[in-house]
C-alpha cells in the first residue's frame, strides 16, 4: 500500500536523509516556449491603433518540448493586462470577457504539447476616453496543477496600443 503525503517528507527518518540520491533528470527534459499576439478580426496583426467598435482577437501559443511534459497535466490560465498611459483604469481582459475563455482546463501533456488558444474580444469591450486611450499591454500565462499549485508562469510585453472611440456625424 502506498502512502502519499505533502512536504516536508519523511521527518525524523535519519536513514532516508543519510541515504537519498538525486534523480538525474535528462538535460532538456522540460523546455517551454511562449508567444502572444493581438490580431484583427481576420487574424492579421493590426496596426497598434484599434477602434473600440472593432472586434479583435488575442492568440496565445505555447510549445512544450521534452518527454516529461507527457506526464504533466493541469489547467492553463491566460490573460492580457491593460495599463493606461494617462487617465483610465488598469484591468485584465478576463474581467470584461468571460474568464473561462482564457482557460484550458484538464489539459494533459500526453494528449499534446502544442497549445493554441484564440479569444475573440467583442467590439466595445475596451474602455476609451472621449478621444482615445493608450494602453501598455502585456499577456500572461500560468500552468496550475492540483487546482491551485502554479508550476509555470510568465508574461510577454505586447507594447502599446491605442484604442479610440469613433464618432459618427
Amino acid at each position: 500500500m502506498a502512502t502519499i503525503t505533502k512536504p516536508p517528507c519523511f521527518l525524523g527518518d535519519s536513514d532516508y536523509l543519510d541515504g537519498r540520491s538525486e534523480l538525474n533528470v535528462p538535460k532538456g527534459a522540460l523546455k517551454a516556449y511562449w508567444d502572444a499576439d493581438i490580431l484583427d478580426a481576420d487574424g492579421v496583426r493590426p496596426e497598434r491603433i484599434i477602434g473600440t467598435d472593432d472586434e479583435f482577437k488575442v492568440r496565445f501559443r505555447v510549445e512544450l518540448c521534452g518527454d516529461l511534459w507527457g506526464c504533466i497535466c493541469g489547467t492553463w490560465c491566460f490573460d492580457v493586462g491593460f495599463t493606461p498611459i494617462g487617465e483610465g483604469k488598469n484591468f485584465n481582459l478576463s474581467t470584461y470577457v468571460k474568464k473561462e475563455k482564457f482557460e484550458i482546463r484538464d489539459w494533459r501533456g500526453c494528449d499534446g504539447t502544442c497549445i493554441e488558444l484564440c479569444v475573440t474580444v467583442p467590439a466595445g469591450t475596451i474602455p476609451s476616453g472621449d478621444c482615445s486611450t493608450v494602453y501598455e499591454v502585456a499577456a500572461t500565462y500560468e500552468l496550475h496543477c492540483c487546482d491551485s499549485h502554479v508550476v509555470l508562469v510568465g508574461y510577454e510585453a505586447l507594447e502599446e496600443f491605442q484604442f479610440y472611440l469613433r464618432h459618427t456625424p
